[in-house]
């Protein structure tokens, strides 16, 4: 294991604080793996809801199907404009980004906290997970669930409706709001999940992740072909377009590390379910 040292920022948070890893035991992740004893982690991120859409804020929830197991929270220092309408949703602004962590290292962190699990991410074009596996020399290697598909599938939505958060935990009766903020919206996720998984078990026997994953394939979405505007101010700027976002259908390895619970409270965030998008997230390497 790495011995790199993080310090992230929780939403609230005055200073960066060091992020410590707890070491779990877990099975290693695979197609057979049975639900029961496979470990989830809920992703959700807030971005600046202007193309290329960086990376403002990554929420997570590592977790079990009996319930929470840790949690992932920090504001992302991404040097790049807020748009008003993102900022109104999620109310970051960048004086609640000075001392967050850039885009890599708080990729970096996330993927160790996120280790060997399955990751969960309520959006139908997987923008969540392509932003954070975005500008990899390799595809995550995490199988990857979306909730809005197995929602469709699981309650019967009208064929082309793509439910939003809310309306499932509406229609779920969960006892959680949505609040727009990265890992408030994460937790959300994890709840529907755990809620939607519970009645494909009733209703298809599922036992399995990889009987998850052959009822829900991969969207396939193009991204490579970012708007005219867009593309015109990229090349004046002599930024290439992005790669194909990333397919992860291999399952991963032995989970290594989780991180302590949540701090502080959090405001309100925003995301903007565009396929155009370029560039590094974050403004910074892999």
């Amino acid at each position: 294991m790495s011995s790199q040292r993080f310090f992230l920022k929780p939403r609230g948070a005055m200073e960066p604080v060091p992020w410590e890893e707890i070491a779990v035991d877990a099975p290693e992740v695979g197609l057979q793996t049975r639900l029961d004893d496979a470990q989830f982690v809920a992703l959700d991120v807030e971005t600046t809801g202007n193309a290329p859409f960086l990376v403002l804020e990554i929420g997570a929830e590592r977790f079990r199907l009996d319930g929470p197991l840790s949690f992932f929270d920090t504001l992302v220092d991404c040097q790049a404009p807020i748009n008003p309408y993102a900022h109104r949703r999620h109310h970051i602004d960048r004086s609640m980004l000075i001392g967050a962590p850039e885009f890599r290292d708080a990729r970096r962190a996330f993927l160790r906290f996120a280790h060997g699990a399955v990751l969960v991410e309520h959006s139908h074009d997987a923008f969540d997970t392509w932003l954070v596996g975005r500008g990899l020399e390799s595809p995550l290697e995490h199988p990857i669930i979306d909730t809005s598909a197995l929602a469709r599938l699981v309650l019967e939505f009208p064929k082309g409706q793509t439910p939003g958060l809310a309306r499932l935990v509406q229609e779920l009766a969960l006892d959680v709001t949505p609040a727009h903020a990265a890992l408030d919206d994460a937790r959300a996720t994890a709840m529907v999940f755990r809620a939607l998984i519970e009645r494909t078990q009733q209703q298809f026997g599922w036992t399995t992740v990889g009987e998850v994953l052959a009822a829900l394939p991969r969207p396939v979405v193009d991204r490579t072909a970012p708007s005219r505007r867009e593309s015109a101010a990229n090349r004046a700027r002599g930024v290439r377009g992005p790669k194909a976002p990333p397919r992860s259908d291999a399952p991963g390895v032995t989970p290594r590390a989780t991180s302590p619970t949540p701090s502080g409270r959090r405001g309100r965030s925003s995301r903007r379910r565009r396929s155009g998008s370029s560039g590094s997230p974050g403004g910074s390497p892999a």
